[in-house]
């Protein structure tokens, strides 16, 4: 009998043996593939002003305000090693308007107002783009959250016509506004 039992451990081993599954191989891992990452901010500084025409009623011997303030966006994105980022309004010469035929209308009497400010002439200030500007809006550029914004100004303009002695015409001009960052 003790041949037997033994004969049916043996038998009995064997069928589990048959049975049970099959052990598991060691994992097989792939090599690694990489993909490379460049993303690119580029530097950018722009202005948008609107309305595109502010139009005036002029009189003979007075201030006449403009028919629209106009409303300055400026957008940037700048690199570290700005300081500084500055917003002008500004005309190319001492001359405001012009009637084409002589008669002008200097910068001395174009009047700005900053941000519901008090209204300045623009002969005052100097610019990188010209003597006839007035500062519109400054950052200082270098903590945080001052590298890549947005910023809004209102320019409200008047003209004076006081001791001009203009004739009846059409006067037109063009105000730049542009932004510089150092």
């Amino acid at each position: 009998m003790n041949n037997f039992r033994k004969a049916m451990l043996v038998s009995g081993l064997a069928l589990v043996a048959a049975m049970s599954p099959a052990s598991r191989a060691q994992a097989l891992n792939s090599n690694v593939a990489t993909v490379n990452l460049n993303a690119v901010l580029a530097e950018s500084l722009t202005v948008a002003a609107a309305p595109a025409t502010v139009n005036f009623t002029l009189v003979p011997n007075g201030t006449a305000n403009g028919s629209s303030s106009i409303t300055v966006n400026t957008n940037w994105a700048l690199g570290k090693t700005r300081t500084s980022m500055k917003v002008y309004a500004y005309f190319s010469s001492a001359v405001g308007l012009t009637d084409g035929a002589g008669d002008n209308i200097p910068t001395s009497n174009v009047l700005g107002s900053i941000n519901a400010g008090a209204f300045n002439p623009f002969t005052g200030g100097v610019s990188p783009f010209g003597v006839n500007s007035q500062v519109v809006f400054s950052q200082a550029i270098g903590g945080a959250g001052t590298f890549n914004s947005t910023h809004s100004d209102t320019i409200a303009l008047q003209i004076n016509t006081t001791g001009l002695a203009l004739p009846a015409a059409t006067y037109t001009g063009v105000l730049n506004i542009q932004a510089q960052a150092l």
